[in-house]
Formats: structure tokens, sequence, C-alpha cells
């Protein structure tokens, strides 16, 4: 990890064990090197940093490119490697920014749903996650988030705010009939994944 990013994963996972009582079980499911994603389930703003620090790696992320409207708060994720997206929309740009930094090596942190479910049920995977591991040859590991959808319960309920790591997925072993049946079939493994997690642990 570059020292700045080292230092906000720290901090913040310090703060989190001792607020939260915040926990993660598998770590040792994550890939130490190579490139790889993680693919988390998705309920609240605080997932990408609750989920984030549970990962022993420097990890690059997607963020809406309106957030970098405000130069300060935009120049912090930035430092923090956030990639600046349009919602709805797959640019050649991003495909080649997310292809530099999986063939290098890092990890890139997915919500494989591409919203927040508001529910805290998880739905089905967009196409991109299979695409973007397809292509990259990359493992996938699915990481389910306890505890986000309501921060201040789980503050009274110490060890509640957790993360959960299931084995890697291989997108190779997808199968499919064509390229979009492929990454559909990649993405949908993800989600099973990420259910099967949530039905384990709540």
């Amino acid at each position: 990890m570059k020292p700045l990013y080292r230092v906000s994963w720290s901090v913040a996972r310090f703060l989190l064990r001792v607020l939260w009582g915040y926990r993660v079980e598998g770590e040792d499911r994550i890939p130490r090197e190579g490139g790889m994603i993680v693919a988390f389930n998705h309920v609240s703003y605080a997932d990408p940093v609750v989920g984030g620090v549970g990962v022993p790696r420097e990890l690059h992320f997607f963020a809406k490119r309106e957030l970098f409207h405000n130069r300060v708060f935009g120049g912090l994720i930035a430092a923090h490697n956030a990639i600046p997206v349009r919602r709805g929309v797959v640019e050649r740009e991003t495909l080649e920014k997310v292809s530099a930094i999986l063939g290098g090596g890092h990890a890139l942190l997915v919500f494989p749903e591409g919203t927040r479910s508001r529910e805290g049920k998880i739905g089905d995977a967009r196409p991109g996650i299979g695409m973007m591991a397809a292509l990259a040859g990359v493992p996938i590991v699915p990481g389910y988030i306890r505890g986000t959808r309501s921060m201040g319960r789980a503050l009274l309920r110490r060890g509640h705010l957790a993360v959960f790591f299931a084995d890697p997925i291989d997108p190779a072993i997808a199968g499919g009939e064509s390229r979009k049946e492929h990454y559909r079939r990649v993405g949908e493994r993800v989600v099973e994944s990420l259910r099967h997690l949530q039905a384990k642990y709540g």
C-alpha cells in the first residue's frame, strides 16, 4: 500500500474495531498478489469503507463523476484510487483504466448489483463484473458486508458490523455459449455466493 492509503486504511480499521467491534472472517481467502476483483453487496454509503478495510490490499474503486465536482472531496477520493464513472454508461476510457489496473496486478472493488439495495436483498448482477473479470482473467472474491444498513444500531450490537469472504471465483469455469452469456453466468455465480453468505451470517 502507498503511504496515504495505508494510513487511512489503518485508522479506519482501528476506529471501526474500537467503536463497532468490527471483524473480518475469511480474510485468508483473499489472494495477496495479482490482479483480482472484490465483489461486495451494497446497501449503504459506508460500504466502500467498511468493505475496503476488510481487504489487506490497496483497492481501486468506482465513484460517480459528480463526486469529483467538489475539488477537495474529489481530490481526496482520487488520492485513494477512485475511478470517475458516469452512472449507467460504460466508457472506453473506464475499461482501459480497469484493464490497466487488473493487468498490472492490482485489486478492484466492485458492487456487482451496480447500485444500493433499499431492502437489503441481494439483487442480480450487471454484466460488467463478468466482463471485467473474464477479459482480464482475474479471480473474483465475493464479500458480504453486514451491519451498514443501520450503523447506529450496529453501534449498540458490538460485533454485528462485519465482513465475510467466500472462496475466489474463477471466471473461466462459468461457461456460456457466447461472450454475453459467459459474462452473465460469471455475475450469477458471484451473487449466488453473496446470497449464500447472507443466508449464513445474516
